[in-house]
């Protein structure tokens, strides 16, 4: 397909490596160089999800070094630099360059190296007369972080803070605005796309989308622009993608709620992070585990439900048994010797075959025992917890909008951490159009008697009386915080508590993969007729929602979740993309990954700020 962002951005980080050199078919350099790296932490996060430190030395990266730290010279060899365009990034190069750390330096920076920078840089070279040991500068356009073949994050901190905080001004809305746009660029640059923007009207949705149109207009004005050899090389000309945007108020409890499969238990529960977790290993340390495109268990089953899983584990073990059992028969081995390869003898005819199916059979075992380890720790925090019993209730009282009141208080003075019945409690409040206040009283004196910090609970109860407010406020007579509230999010803030109309339907589709789905469709549908259509390579006054600008159905699509995503977007995307025939391609992509609790804490902040109750109180597990 053409838009792999994973291989994509993986070429481009191969190149870079390769002195930006041509690449032969093998994806090395026609000729070997010995080099050392030097990257600042947010593009070692972009590499990891990339390229293991073991593959490194396929191209000729022999040192690997954090910019930041103190480096001993080494003369005679060139330095690769790769960091984000910042001003203590470029003092601290500057700084290299004056001491010649290195014989030559390529500096490629994750995004465009404004002007500023660029002056820093040639008067901090001059100054040191070592102008000369500067071969390349680039702009790289990978400020973002792949993390599934259809995944990526721009990485942010609190995103959704930054932009609902009442006390936040214009200037610093702009900026996170900005931030986000640069990076939705970098994705854009790198996949060689222009798409066409759709999102709903008013709020952060509708301001990323209005600048990303106003950055790709006056880029593609440029003669060398970044887009057309890319669209010639990708295929995507005659096939544009859509970009979905949107904002997480668009469907607030998907960042709160529990899920039971297999790859957003892992995330949420055991803290995935950067495709990588640790857990308790068998003797009591903890064991580190790499959770990506290379492990084939993870990759089909990590959209299955955690019981599913378990059933997979024990298939796949009994299968290496059966396999294990063979070798050593045809071999003339032992039928229960553990297969270490000590039996590979008497029957010489399947000497080889025995040993070539060694390396297979031992990944699969290391694959067995790693998800066998992950599984049975989950197993630990979902009975301690009752995570099964929180995902099923939290999905029937979003589906019915409605839940026995007994049944609804029962599970907040039963099992669970305190994070989690907070998490179940709003997913209560945004699980209904109203709630009696009786019913309402019921669930903070439960959570207040299991000294749960309720601010996150109460900052979403105002969120949901702001919809009266909207609608009976003249513009007379609004408050402060009804004028804020408008200001972030003109129209859509029915969207957050829209209830079973919005929320899930009875087989469990989200609204965003409903809505992507219209989306795609490209047809007039009422759902999304209202939507604001932006198409960079039309003249400006031809943007705007209608069906005249509609070019689909798009085959490809990617989906931008502005102040936090999860697996279980995730998840629900890639399904909707599989079932459809023939087979579409959805990319997903989010400001920041988030598990419930991490959300939940930026919930709570804002209650803070809003002076809402319950801040004296930690929530602990």
């Amino acid at each position: 397909m053409a838009l792999n962002l994973r291989q994509k951005q993986s070429n481009c980080i191969i190149r870079m490596l390769n002195l930006n050199q041509p690449l032969n078919p093998s994806g090395t350099a026609n000729e070997e160089v010995y080099k050392v790296l030097v990257f600042d932490k947010f593009c070692q996060n972009i590499l990891s999800t990339l390229i293991h430190i073991k593959d490194l030395r396929k191209h000729g990266i022999t040192l690997y070094f954090l910019l930041d730290k103190d480096r001993q010279m080494i003369p005679d060899v060139p330095a690769v630099y790769f960091v984000q365009p910042t001003k203590p990034n470029m003092d601290r190069i500057v700084s290299d360059l004056s001491r010649s750390l290195y014989e030559t330096f390529y500096l490629n920076f994750s995004s465009l190296l404004g002007r500023p920078l660029i002056e820093d840089l040639a008067m901090g070279a001059l100054k040191s007369d070592s102008v000369h040991r500067v071969l390349e500068v680039f702009d790289q356009y990978l400020e973002f972080v792949t993390l599934e073949e259809n995944m990526f994050s721009l990485a942010g901190v609190n995103t959704y803070v930054q932009l609902n905080d009442p006390s936040a001004g214009d200037k610093e809305i702009e900026e996170i605005v900005e931030r986000i746009v640069s990076g939705l660029f970098n994705v854009l640059v790198t996949l060689g796309v222009v798409p066409i923007i759709r999102c709903p009207r008013g709020g952060p949705s509708e301001m990323v989308a209005a600048l990303l149109d106003s950055r790709l207009r006056d880029h593609l004005m440029s003669k060398n622009n970044m887009f057309t050899e890319g669209e010639k090389l990708g295929g995507s000309s005659f096939q544009r993608p859509v970009l979905c945007i949107f904002d997480r108020n668009f469907e607030l409890s998907v960042g709160i709620q529990h899920d039971f499969r297999y790859r957003p238990l892992v995330h949420d529960v055991l803290g995935l992070k950067l495709n990588a977790v640790s857990v308790k290993g068998e003797k009591g340390g903890p064991r580190s585990y790499e959770l990506d495109g290379s492990d084939p268990f993870w990759v089909a089953n990590g959209s299955l439900e955690f019981p599913e899983v378990a059933v997979e584990i024990e298939t796949q073990l009994n299968k290496y048994k059966r396999d294990v059992d063979e070798v050593n028969k045809r071999t003339g081995g032992s039928d229960s010797a553990e297969f270490d390869g000590t039996d590979l003898i008497g029957n010489t005819k399947h000497l080889m075959s025995a040993v070539n199916s060694l390396p297979e059979l031992t990944e699969r075992k290391k694959v067995i025992d790693k998800h066998t380890n992950i599984a049975t720790v989950l197993l630990g925090e979902i009975k301690d917890r009752s995570l099964d019993s929180y995902a099923k209730k939290e999905n029937d009282m979003l589906t019915k909008g409605s839940i026995d009141r007994n049944e609804l208080i029962s599970v907040l003075k039963g099992r669970g951490t305190k994070i989690d019945k907070l998490r179940y409690a709003i997913v209560y409040l945004l699980s209904a159009e109203t709630t009696p206040q009786s019913e309402l009283e019921a669930v903070e004196a439960a959570l207040r008697e299991s000294e749960v910090d309720t601010c996150a609970f109460q900052y979403v109860k105002k969120i949901k009386s702001l919809n009266v407010s909207l609608a009976s406020a003249n513009s007379a007579s609004k408050s402060n915080i009804v004028d804020w509230a408008e200001k972030l999010y003109g129209q859509s803030i029915s969207a957050v508590t829209a209830g079973v109309k919005n929320l899930l339907s009875s087989d469990r589709q989200l609204a965003l993969t409903r809505t992507v789905e219209a989306l795609m469709e490209g047809r007039p549908n009422p759902d999304v007729d209202s939507y604001h259509v932006f198409d960079p390579r039309t003249p400006r006054s031809s943007s705007g929602a209608g069906g005249n600008h509609l070019k689909g159905p798009f085959k490809e699509a990617i989906v931008f979740m502005i102040g936090g995503g999860n697996y279980m977007e995730y998840g629900s995307l890639q399904e909707l993309a599989y079932r459809q025939n023939p087979t579409k391609h959805v990319i997903y992509g989010t400001t920041e990954v988030l598990t419930g609790e991490e959300f939940v804490d930026q919930l709570t902040l804002l209650g803070q700020k809003m002076g809402l109750g319950g801040a004296g109180v930690a929530l602990s597990r």
